[in-house]
């Protein structure tokens, strides 16, 4: 970044345990006069030991690590080390590894397909107390939270599976003889059912039933 003195230059720590990916990743950092990699290393236990020493603005941390794991160094790194922020670098995009690291303490989640860029604009933000995610990712997570919400509405709501399911299938416009078929229940049990639901909705219909369902995130 022009303009930026020696003294505003962000101290980072590369880790992966893949020796050509770790000086790939230092060789190209190494070119962002914004940055100046401090230290490297290739495993958790060595990662933790030069982050308390040297204490550097931003670990670019992966993953998969011989012994411990990026993810359980993320945890000591934030615990024994808390001046030094976490960015995971991975190539991992499942939503697990993701809310691992979030809860570890980790203050970014990169995939190892960004661009120079991406990675240089992510150290800087994660350096500036920014928190990043990468755009793919960050769709998940949202997907995941949603999901979660919708769960929440329908356990404050009272509802059992087997009424949940029923609603989806009043959505559907299934009569009740065919949900019984479906759900493997007696038609009287379903009109019992169907009662349940509609007392708990405060409407007399199916047609009312579903459009409730659908006000309050139940379908």
């Amino acid at each position: 970044m022009p303009g930026v003195s020696r003294a505003a230059e962000i101290k980072v720590m590369v880790v992966d345990d893949h020796e050509v990916v770790r000086r790939g990743l230092i060789g190209m950092l190494e070119a962002a006069r914004e940055i100046k990699i401090v230290a490297q290393a290739a495993s958790a236990s060595e990662a933790i030991r030069k982050a308390k020493e040297l204490k550097p603005d931003v670990v670019l941390l992966d993953i998969r690590l011989p012994g411990q794991s990026g993810l359980d160094a993320c945890r000591s790194l934030h615990a024994q080390a808390p001046d030094s922020r976490v960015l995971i670098l991975t190539t991992y995009d499942e939503e697990e590894y993701l809310f691992e690291a979030l809860k570890g303490g980790a203050w970014g989640y990169l995939l190892k397909t960004a661009s120079y860029a991406e990675l240089v604009e992510a150290i800087t933000n994660v350096a500036a107390g920014k928190r990043l995610i990468s755009h793919s990712m960050m769709d998940k997570l949202v997907t995941r939270f949603a999901a979660l919400a919708l769960e929440n509405a329908r356990l404050e709501a009272g509802f059992s599976q087997d009424e949940l399911d029923i609603l989806r299938l009043l959505a559907e416009g299934v009569t009740n003889k065919e949900i019984a078929r479906r759900l493997h229940w007696s038609e009287v049990s379903i009109k019992r059912k169907l009662q349940a639901i509609f007392d708990k909705l405060g409407v007399q219909d199916r047609t009312r039933a579903v459009v409730e369902a659908m006000r309050q995130g139940l379908i």
